[in-house]
């Protein structure tokens, strides 16, 4: 496989625990021990509460694609803990994105539910 970061070409080693699971790597062990992931959560009260969830604490020079699987546990874990129909769920890959989108946030505040946000990238203005 290709690795979706630096672009190296790298194997998974088969062993007896994975030799069944359906599961697609897109980063390899160098990429993975180098952007440590950070899961992490911020509540921010504008004109609804807003929880962002967020993957890194700073930006890489790497596309975020890469970071399918990290995206997809703290998907799984807002699945379980919010109902998606009592909430409006946004994703962006910066927090820069989503400042820039701010104006439109708070016209979906109007709706009254809670507004969850999933970011990739968290890093301060």
């Amino acid at each position: 496989m290709r690795c979706l970061a630096c672009k190296n070409m790298f194997r998974v080693k088969i062993t007896w625990s994975n030799i069944f699971l359906d599961k697609k790597y897109y980063l390899c062990d160098e990429c993975t021990n180098k952007y440590k992931v950070n899961y992490n959560y911020v509540t921010i009260p504008l004109d609804s509460l807003i929880e962002i969830f967020y993957i890194f604490d700073t930006t890489y020079d790497v596309n975020p694609i890469s970071f399918l699987l990290e995206r997809r546990f703290i998907f799984e874990f807002i699945l379980k803990k919010y109902n998606l129909n009592k909430i409006i769920f946004l994703y962006y890959d910066t927090f820069n994105d989503f400042y820039n989108d701010i104006d439109n946030i708070n016209e979906l505040a109007l709706f009254n539910r809670k507004i969850v946000v999933l970011v990739t990238y968290f890093s301060n203005l």
